[in-house]
């Protein structure tokens, strides 16, 4: 299945579902909508209702489901020391755990990367539902990575 959303391609393979959208939450009162796009893609049916990290995708999670989280960082993060991988980074076994969850569930690992590609900052945050089968399921998750183009 192929995605185009602005300013993102996504060439995702069988069983992968992906929604781009405007992101959650609001800019203070006063200044300019800061909300930037944010990209969830998943081997499992992905909720209408969703926050930022997963939030109520992440509780629906069965043995091996796994969930990406591309969120674009506001304004001049793409500088930043936090963000200074160029590139969508490829994930390892050792970059997930269950303490890099944003909230713990049982079974489930985190893994979370910072990177920019052509000027424009993001947070990857992916959620891996299968402890015992990880490793096929991270192979996976790098294949769906590989198919993600960010445009300038």
């Amino acid at each position: 299945m192929k995605l185009d959303a602005p300013g993102i391609t996504l060439d995702l393979p069988p069983g992968w579902e992906a929604e781009v959208d405007g992101g959650a939450g609001e800019a203070p009162e006063g200044s300019p909508a800061l909300r930037t796009p944010r990209t969830h893609v998943a081997n499992f049916p992905l909720p209408p209702e969703r926050g930022d990290y997963g939030s109520f995708a992440v509780e629906r999670m069965q043995r091996g489901h796994s969930l990406i989280c591309l969120l674009e960082e506001a304004g001049p993060a793409a500088g930043s020391t936090l963000h200074g991988r160029d590139g969508i980074p490829r994930l390892s076994l050792a970059d997930f755990s269950a303490d890099k969850m944003q909230r713990p569930r049982a079974g489930q690992s985190g893994a979370q990367a910072f990177f920019h590609v052509g000027g424009r900052a993001f947070v990857l945050y992916v959620v891996l539902a299968d402890r015992v089968n990880k490793a096929a399921q991270v192979d996976e998750v790098n294949r769906v990575l590989a198919g993600v183009t960010i445009h300038p």
